[in-house]
């Protein structure tokens, strides 16, 4: 007979193998598929949705087979009833996996209220036992519900069209390749799986020939395959799997289903010899893999502690930076408000200094000798404070790249045996006796800024005078080759060797700011300063607390005779 409708009922033994194995590989594979993702993914929420997806098609897989091996007319009929309300919450869920795929996020309530409207008709229908309007005894088929029927496949027109937009969406909005092709695999997947499903039911219908759904399901397995690799390849569910264990257990799974189909003994027993087989290596090659996928998840973690770490450093190098500037800024406003300052003390300095030294000289008449003495404290303190303000000033200049160096040939030695004189009577008030001695450097010639060297080498002498209690001073000039080395020794304080790394430094006056707390800190730091300007350069050396220091200033010279 043409076309003749296949009664169930008594389906023949070869045609029920094959419903078998078109039902049961896909249940096992797509269960296996769904529990290991949802386990894997901690269960978020994208393994959540796959996994009721999957058990939702599972069910109705298991009802169709059900309906398609049964005898007994009154279970085919119990689950031919549920059959198309179970198909459409799996096109639901598939549809909302696919949304919250796209979004990255769950939908809105809105977008969740009208898929559990676009569901309840069906849902209403099947509880109210309207889904079948009769059932065939002759063939064992039930008589569908028509407007079930047609809302079915209007609802998952509706479906489809969505993922469909939702797929090409990207490409319209010419997103970047990575994003079309996971859209393009993941959803392309599910779309074209569930169209194919929704096309072949439709074709049965409208022949009678049914079967063709039965075929549609070998595709299934195809399907799962794309699916299994947007899983693994792409990391939709942000885990690491290992993709080749789930298919290596997929393909045992398949083997092992070539038993439905083998009759002979000896077939038989080759395709189970053949299924161990690949069940030991299965084995060995996941133990591998293990210890493969085991290294590679460590050296990621390590590569994101190195990416972190980065990230961290380059925050804080960018809060440095920011910290420096600022730092820099600040010290420019420090600069400049010590510029300032000192002008400002300067000229009341000055009006002070000259009017003290016009009293003390008698400019004014005679001065009672107490109102004397304590006029030459203010003269004394005024000449320090100037001295400080000078300091402050040339600090100021040197930092803001003003200070100007006046270049011409001079002797250095004049310098020093001119200072050495003037200061000796300082110093044979405190009843310290000082030297001046000169070594070869009669003739030698310094070309620089006269009055800057000679704040230097007054410096050294006033320092050493200051911070010696008892003993001598000597002064030298000497010449090394073509140099001309500046030195003051004393028989001071002395000082360690942490205090000579850092006494060149701004403000920096080591264990000397006990002994005289009038100074700046200023003065070396200049002295240090206005050497290097000269290409020259300054040290300390002293053997120890208590032991003296000597301080030395090395500039070039030409050792010739001044023109």
């Amino acid at each position: 007979m043409t076309n003749e409708i296949i009664n169930v009922c008594f389906i023949e033994k070869n045609f029920r193998i094959l419903v078998d194995y078109s039902h049961l590989i896909p249940i096992i594979i797509s269960i296996m598929l769904a529990l290991f993702v949802f386990i894997k993914a901690k269960y978020n929420l994208f393994s959540k949705i796959f996994l009721f997806f999957i058990i939702t098609f599972s069910i109705w897989l298991i009802g169709d087979l059900i309906t398609w091996n049964s005898n007994n007319y009154n279970l085919i009929y119990t689950f031919w009833a549920t059959l198309d309300f179970i198909e459409v919450t799996f096109y639901i869920l598939g549809l909302y996996f696919v949304l919250v795929f796209t979004e990255q996020k769950d939908i809105s309530v809105l977008k969740k209220i009208i898929l559990f409207l676009l569901l309840a008709p069906a849902f209403f229908i099947a509880v109210t036992n309207q889904s079948v309007v009769g059932f065939n005894y002759q063939v064992c088929e039930a008589l569908n519900n028509n407007f079930l029927s047609i809302y079915k496949l209007i609802v998952e027109g509706i479906l489809l069209f969505i993922m469909l937009l939702s797929i090409i969406t990207p490409f319209i909005k010419k997103l970047p390749w990575q994003k079309k092709k996971t859209r393009l695999i993941m959803v392309g997947s599910m779309f074209l799986f569930l169209a194919i499903f929704s096309g072949t039911e439709y074709i049965s219908s409208i022949t009678g020939v049914y079967e063709y759904t039965l075929y549609s399901l070998f595709l299934l397995p195809a399907l799962l395959l794309i699916i299994i690799y947007s899983v693994f390849e792409l990391d939709i569910f942000h885990f690491h799997m290992l993709g080749t264990q789930y298919l290596v257990v997929g393909l045992v799974i398949l083997m092992g289903g070539q038993l439905f189909f083998v009759n002979g003994t000896t077939d038989q027993l080759l395709t189970i010899l053949t299924t161990v087989i690949t069940i030991g290596l299965s084995i060995i090659l996941f133990r591998n893999l293990k210890r493969e996928s085991d290294q590679r998840i460590h050296i990621e973690q390590l590569s994101e502690i190195i990416k972190q770490s980065k990230k961290q450093v380059e925050e804080t190098n960018k809060q440095l930076g920011k910290a420096n500037e600022k730092l820099k800024s600040l010290d420019q406003l420090k600069t400049e408000f010590l510029s300032l300052a000192s002008h400002q003390l300067r000229s009341p300095l000055t009006a002070i200094k000259g009017y003290t030294s016009m009293l003390l000289e008698g400019d004014y008449g005679e001065i009672d000798p107490k109102a004397k003495a304590t006029i030459e404290r203010v003269f004394e303190s005024t000449n320090n404070l100037t001295i400080v303000v000078e300091d402050l000033l040339n600090v100021a200049k040197i930092e803001q790249g003003g200070m100007k160096y006046e270049m011409a040939k001079f002797n250095l030695s004049e310098i020093a045996r001119d200072m050495a004189k003037d200061l000796s009577i300082t110093a044979e008030k405190k009843g310290l006796k000082l030297n001046y001695e000169e070594v070869g450097a009669e003739d030698c010639v310094t070309v620089g800024d006269k009055e800057k060297l000679r704040q230097v080498v007054l410096n050294f002498i006033d320092n050493s005078i200051k911070y010696t209690k008892e003993g001598e001073i000597k002064v030298k000039v000497e010449r090394k080759e073509d140099k001309v080395i500046f030195s003051v020794k004393d028989t001071g304080m002395g000082m360690t060797e942490e205090t000579k790394e850092t006494l060149f430094q701004k403000f920096a006056r080591g264990e000397g700011g006990r002994v005289n707390s009038g100074g700046s800190g200023l003065g070396l730091y200049l002295a240090k300063e206005i050497a290097e300007a000269h290409k020259g350069k300054v040290w300390v050396e002293s053997e120890g607390p208590g032991k003296g220091s000597t301080f030395y200033m090395e500039l070039d010279a030409d050792c010739c005779k001044v023109e």
